[in-house]
C-alpha cells in the first residue's frame, strides 16, 4: 500500500501513513474526486467499481466518475493522475474545474474508516460515452445520463431514469441501454449533504455559463 499525508481534523499536516492503515485508523487524509459532464449534450457520468475493490462488503454501486487517495507528497493538483488512470483520457489540472472541499467521516466496516478530506472537481468533456477508453481495470463500467435526469433522480422525484452503460467484459468494453435507480447510487451520498445533488445542480449551472463563482 502507498504512504498517504495524514492531517488534524483541521487540516494540519501531522506525517504519513500506510493508507490500509489510515483507514483502519481512522486517520484523516485527501482525496480527490471529479464528476464527468459533456458540456454539449448536458449528461454526466458514473462509474461502477470492479468487485473486490473494497476490504469489505460493498454493492455495486454507481459512484462518482473519478476518485482516488493522493500519494504523500503530491500537490492538488497531481489529483489528476486519477483521471489519466482510471479513464486512459490525456487530462490536465487546467482541464478541471474546482468547485470546493469537503470533510466528511464515516464508518464503513469495522477496519475502514473514512475521514476525508475529498477535493471536488468538474470534468468538462466534449466526448461520447463510447470515446472514454476506461484505462483501469478497477473499474467495471461506466453509466452515461442525462443531467437534468440525475437531478429528479437525486432529489427523489424519480425512483429510475434511462441511461445507457459502458460494461468491461473479457472481450473488451460492450454498450446498452437500461435504467439507473436510485437504490444504486451511493446511500451516503443521498443523505446527510445530499453530494450527488449539489454536484448535478453544480455542473449544470457549469453547463449554462455560470463558471467562474460556482457555489455549491
Amino acid at each position: 500500500m502507498p504512504l498517504i499525508d495524514i492531517f488534524t481534523d483541521r487540516y494540519d499536516h501531522v506525517g504519513t501513513e500506510d493508507k490500509k492503515e489510515a483507514h483502519r485508523q481512522g486517520l484523516w487524509h485527501r482525496t480527490f474526486s471529479a464528476l464527468a459532464l459533456n458540456p454539449t449534450t448536458r449528461r454526466v457520468v458514473l462509474q461502477k467499481k470492479a468487485p473486490r475493490r473494497y476490504t469489505f462488503e460493498r454493492p455495486d454501486y454507481a459512484d462518482i466518475t473519478v476518485g482516488g487517495h493522493y500519494h504523500a507528497g503530491e500537490s492538488i493538483e497531481d489529483g489528476v493522475r486519477e483521471v489519466r488512470e482510471e479513464l486512459g483520457l490525456p487530462t490536465t489540472y487546467a482541464d478541471l474545474h474546482p468547485i470546493g472541499l469537503r470533510q466528511t467521516a464515516v464508518t464503513l466496516a469495522e477496519d475502514y474508516i473514512e475521514r476525508e478530506f475529498q477535493h471536488w472537481h468538474l470534468l468538462p468533456l466534449d466526448v461520447d460515452l463510447d470515446d472514454i477508453p476506461l484505462a483501469d481495470a478497477e473499474v467495471a463500467g461506466l453509466v452515461d445520463i442525462d443531467l437534468d435526469d440525475a437531478i429528479t433522480l437525486a432529489d427523489g422525484a424519480s425512483p429510475t431514469i434511462p441511461a445507457r452503460y459502458a460494461t468491461r467484459t473479457a472481450d473488451g468494453l460492450t454498450y446498452s441501454e437500461a435504467t439507473l435507480s436510485r437504490t444504486e447510487l451511493v446511500p451516503n451520498y443521498l443523505a446527510l449533504d445530499q453530494l450527488y445533488l449539489r454536484l448535478f445542480i453544480a455542473a449544470r449551472r457549469y453547463c449554462v455559463g455560470e463558471r467562474q463563482h460556482l457555489f455549491w
